[in-house]
């Protein structure tokens, strides 16, 4: 796509001058891995300039020339940190597994989530990582064995039939998607057609996700990218095809701006995150509900004995 075309869609989003010049600019981020050592200990022993995010004590802004490269230092060969943006980072909170619980990543590789998950679980539970390539299990098993990730198992499954039925409390994905929030030149090789295409697998992955949620359940659907294709569409069609199925809000105190409410009023629940907002790339973030039958049959005045008159 054209520069000027991209201009007027993004447009139609944010605000693309301020989206841009933050983009071109954006912070580098790492996380503390709490697995191999406290933010109190990581402070004493490591010598990386860097100063801790607002938005979460785990997460650092690097603040080091542009040449440096956290991935050859003594504190990344040992795990004790993780190169991660900060809208990646939040991801996991927005999650917010809990130690003990049975927990997917349908689309895990290379595992920066995924490791996150571990870490706030505190590696126990069960924790799932999932990818449907083997390049890609590699990678993810690179990312559990430098960061200590213990409470795992790795499968390869196509993330859109994981065959899968009420298993997990709570499930990630974040789906394959056409990178525009993180791709530099992403938006030169796109058009809206490419996002009409992706789009029909990560409706397939999301229904996938959920049946594979118990009853209760939480999901987070997300992306680095803006099209409303792959966003709100995708979550839109799985709230209209089942029943029970419901956004919950989103309670991170950040800066975003919300989901795109043409698809309803309920879709203000999502959080739309551009490179201004924290300095980082743009994101997509869902939570989704699978509805509790019991919940749900106690609405019912049939089941409740209720006389709704008439």
């Amino acid at each position: 796509m054209e520069e000027q075309e991209f201009r007027d869609w993004l447009s139609a989003y944010t605000d693309y001058e301020k989206a841009m010049a933050a983009f071109y600019a954006q912070k580098r981020f790492f996380r503390v891995n709490t697995i191999k050592a406290s933010l109190e200990r990581f402070a004493e022993i490591s010598k990386i300039s860097a100063k801790r995010s607002p938005y979460y004590d785990a997460a650092f802004v690097l603040d080091e020339p542009p040449s440096f490269q956290i991935g050859k230092t003594w504190e990344y060969f040992l795990g004790l940190i993780h190169p991660q943006s900060l809208p990646s980072i939040l991801v996991s909170l927005v999650l917010d597994p809990k130690p003990g619980e049975n927990v997917l990543d349908v689309a895990a590789a290379p595992g920066s989530k995924f490791s996150h998950m571990a870490m706030l679980m505190k590696n126990s539970g069960v924790l799932v990582g999932n990818d449907v390539k083997g390049e890609k299990i590699s990678a993810l098993y690179s990312t559990i064995n430098r960061l200590n990730i213990l409470n795992c198992f790795v499968t390869m499954r196509d993330g859109s039939d994981l065959n899968w039925r009420s298993r997990f409390d709570r499930i990630l994905l974040d789906a394959p998607c056409t990178a525009l929030g993180s791709g530099e030149s992403a938006s030169k090789r796109w058009d809206p057609s490419h996002s009409y295409r992706i789009s029909t697998l990560q409706r397939k992955m999301l229904f996938s996700a959920y049946d594979a949620l118990v009853e209760g359940g939480e999901l987070v659907y997300s992306t680095c990218t803006y099209a409303k294709e792959e966003n709100e569409a995708v979550v839109k069609n799985l709230l209209d095809n089942v029943n029970g199925a419901n956004l919950l809000d989103i309670t991170l105190d950040i800066p975003h701006e919300h989901g795109l409410s043409d698809f309803g009023s309920e879709f203000r629940k999502c959080y739309r995150i551009y490179p201004q907002h924290l300095e980082s790339e743009g994101f997509f973030i869902a939570k989704i509900r699978k509805g509790d039958r019991i919940a749900e049959r106690a609405k019912d005045p049939a089941e409740t004995g209720t006389d709704t008159g008439g």
